[in-house]
């Protein structure tokens, strides 16, 4: 079965339209690095979602980024009072600590909450666990309940996904398993998980013959090959195997985008 992200957003969307028409003008600040072909698929949606709802954006390039340019940029955009909420876009070139710029964010405009103790919890999180309480809710059963006996592994541990994940689960109470380039049996690990988290961004991260009947499958990772953006597995066949799963995209996606706008109007307040 799948599960449709979109229609989850849809009510985390409306919460938001009803929150505006309390709220005095909104603007998010977008910071991206380099040439457009880097960011522009993962702007874009912002930018449209942020249009649709009356909120201002300030989309500012740093053609040639160095860290000390970057992080001057973020002090500026703290210290304007107009600027709600701040987004440096990911990913960072290599020369620039992402830890640094980072904690270069005031908290309460890190809307992506990647600062640890944020105001925020971070998007991604948010949008996974609403997937896993829809499963959850198809079981008749309360998501901490669901997944108390579950085998859960996340694949990939990075700043913008994996680790938030991680960390959700853990406060939780949940200790998930996690697989990356140097895990060693990640084929037993599979083929033993109930839920399996994909946060991998690379083509074939696995199969449908490296899982167990009745999974449940959720795709976050995307990644560009041939021009196109691809996701972590093979939905057509991964779907044959899950007994539920979100397609990517459209699973985590449109709510992870939803949920970040829904930080927006937490910083706004």
């Amino acid at each position: 079965m799948k599960i449709d992200g979109k229609l989850l957003a849809k009510k985390v969307l409306e919460d938001i339209r009803t929150d505006l028409k309390s709220l005095p003008q909104i603007t998010l600040a977008i910071v991206t690095l380099g040439p457009e072909d880097a960011w522009e698929h993962y702007v874009k949606q912002k930018l449209k979602l942020a249009k649709e709802l009356g909120i201002k954006t300030d989309l500012i390039n740093i053609k040639e980024p160095t860290e000390d340019k970057l992080i001057s940029i973020i002090q500026q955009l703290n210290n304007n009072n107009n600027i709600t909420g701040i987004i440096v876009q990911r990913p960072l070139t290599k020369h620039i600590t992402g830890a640094k710029i980072t904690y270069s964010v005031k908290p309460k405009k890190d809307i992506d909450g990647f600062i640890k103790n944020s105001f925020f919890l971070p998007p991604v999180w948010l949008a996974v666990k609403d997937i896993l309480s829809e499963v959850a809710k198809i079981k008749n059963s309360k998501l901490e309940s669901w997944l108390k006996n579950k085998n859960i592994t996340v694949l990939g541990k990075g700043e913008t996904a994996g680790q938030p994940i991680i960390d959700g689960l853990r406060e939780l109470g949940i200790e998930p398993k996690i697989i990356d380039s140097h895990t060693q049996n990640s084929e037993g690990i599979l083929k033993s998980s109930d839920i399996i988290i994909s946060a991998v961004g690379k083509s074939e991260a696995f199969a449908a013959a490296d899982l167990k009947n009745g999974v449940t499958i959720i795709g976050i990772g995307l990644h560009r090959e041939d021009g196109k953006l691809k996701p972590d597995f093979d939905e057509q066949e991964v779907s044959r195997v899950a007994k539920y799963y979100s397609p990517t995209p459209g699973g985590v996606g449109p709510l992870n985008l939803a949920y970040l706008f829904k930080n927006l109007i937490e910083a706004a307040k």
